[in-house]
């Protein structure tokens, strides 16, 4: 067995895109009160910017993963 001390590039992405997805649904809670209407446009907003962010992290990393033959640095 490998005594592999640094994460896959796959399991790097996912956590990547896991994070995002639990910053974009707390997010998305705060906008969907009633009390909270003013706050959507800035909501979504965040949720567009979290997104688009998670997105170019796991994409850089499974980028790199390739460009170093499959060795996630």
């Amino acid at each position: 067995m490998c005594n592999k001390t640094t994460p896959d590039a796959a399991a790097a992405a996912l956590t990547t895109l896991m994070h995002a997805l639990i910053d974009i649904e707390c997010t998305a809670e705060l906008a969907q009160g009633e009390e909270q209407k003013d706050r959507t446009q800035f909501a979504l907003e965040c949720i567009r910017y979290i997104a688009t962010r998670s997105l170019n992290d796991a994409k850089n990393i499974l980028v790199a993963d390739c460009e170093n033959g499959g060795g996630y640095a």
